[in-house]
């Protein structure tokens, strides 16, 4: 690859900043006026004053029911063996749960790091990467604040032919991967359980601030997932879901490991044979299919950005 065009430029929310403000690689260190620079749970427009935030107590039965769920399968997509949910899936789900309105992601930081280029034959291709600072901020049915997060991601575009669609894409990339990681906090309908190995069941399943109605037991602390009430057959579920998703022979390689560990560590004889069963089958179909299309599956598997 040839040399970089030009030093990578820092974009940011804070581009108005006043002059003179500490800043390291051209980015402010400090967010804008116009974005809260109080902790988790304050600040945003419009927002609540620090008096009226919200508890957990807040959270309606029917929210409180929704997060405790376990992810549906066809949620889900699989890329290099990593399970993840899409940007505009998370999006619904955040609006579905708590409403229009309910909730608002602000940028605090998007910083291009990386700008490079290359020649390919008479084509010149752009790489581009941005830093991406995100905050998650999630509103009760009566509009107080009931709790925030922050994270950070990095988005990638390869070796695109367009200056101005490559830096789109990392830019979008990069935001988009910082709200998931934000969003995963609030439990399994947001993508928390992929984060165990791709496990589809709850992993959250109770929480000592909402204790089932009218119960007086402490609840037990050893069920934290995959499947408290049968956890073999969870995790069977979720590698069979993996199996029909996978669209390379390299993904169903990586599979078949997988479920020699897990046999190793106590998955009985019985559910590991029904997972290879299907393994043998997914291979079947794959090997199938024409040379053309096995190979651009392989490619993208090889290309496409990890968007976990």
């Amino acid at each position: 690859m040839s040399g970089t065009s030009k030093p990578p430029v820092a974009r940011t929310a804070a581009a108005g900043a006043k002059a003179g403000e500490a800043s390291q690689g051209g980015v402010p260190r400090t967010p804008p006026a116009s974005l809260p620079a109080a902790g988790p749970g304050q600040g945003g427009p419009g927002s609540a004053a620090p008096h009226a935030q919200a508890g957990p107590d807040a959270l309606t039965e029917v929210q409180l029911k929704v997060l405790m769920r376990g992810i549906a399968p066809d949620r889900v997509q699989v890329h290099r063996g990593n399970s993840h949910l899409e940007a505009w899936d998370v999006r619904r789900s955040l609006t579905r749960i708590f409403g229009f309105g309910g909730w608002a992601d602000q940028t605090l930081e998007l910083a291009c790091i990386r700008e490079a280029k290359e020649r390919d034959g008479t084509t010149l291709r752009w790489t581009v990467a941005y830093r991406a600072q995100v905050r998650l901020i999630v509103r009760t049915t009566d509009g107080r604040v009931l709790t925030s997060f922050d994270d950070t991601a990095v988005g990638e575009a390869a070796r695109q032919p367009a200056y101005g669609a490559a830096h789109d894409q990392a830019a979008k990339t990069a935001v988009s991967q910082a709200l998931k990681r934000c969003a995963a906090n609030l439990g399994d309908q947001l993508g928390l359980s992929l984060y165990r190995d791709g496990d589809l069941s709850p992993v959250v399943l109770w929480s000592a601030a909402h204790p089932p109605p009218g119960s007086e037991e402490e609840p037990d602390t050893d069920q934290v997932g995959p499947g408290a009430t049968d956890p073999d057959a969870a995790l069977t579920e979720a590698l069979l879901g993996r199996v029909a998703n996978a669209s390379t022979t390299d993904q169903l390689n990586r599979l078949w490991a997988r479920v020699a560990d897990e046999e190793a560590e106590g998955l009985p004889a019985g559910k590991a044979d029904q997972v290879r069963e299907a393994l043998h089958a997914r291979f079947s179909e794959i090997s199938a299919e024409t040379p053309e299309k096995a190979a651009a599956a392989q490619d993208a598997d090889a290309e496409t950005p990890d968007t976990r």
